[in-house]
């Protein structure tokens, strides 16, 4: 089955209830493994003190200072740090 077949037999009322929900549990947990995985794979290139931008070409340019769980706390030489999901993060 297609993505357009799924998504023709959802909105022609094909599923019960029940159905429906499963297959959003499962979409959703698939979702977040996926996140998850990203997240590891970023963390595991960062360290504190290493140089970082975000934001694309004009984006911001600062220093990490601590990296929590998802995101890290970016010190850009102004007022306050940022907190920036390590997705986001490039080594410079």
């Amino acid at each position: 089955m297609t993505v357009a077949e799924i998504q023709k037999a959802i909105l022609d009322g094909r599923f019960t209830d029940r159905e429906l929900r499963d297959i959003n549990g499962t979409l959703v947990n698939r979702l977040k493994k996926k996140r998850a995985a990203a997240n590891r794979a970023a963390k595991a290139k960062l360290y504190v003190g290493q140089e970082v931008t975000w934001g694309g070409p004009f984006g911001h340019k600062g220093k990490i200072v601590k990296i929590n769980r998802t995101r890290a706390i970016v010190d850009t030489g102004g007022y306050r740090n940022w907190t920036v999901p390590m997705t986001m993060l490039e080594a410079v």
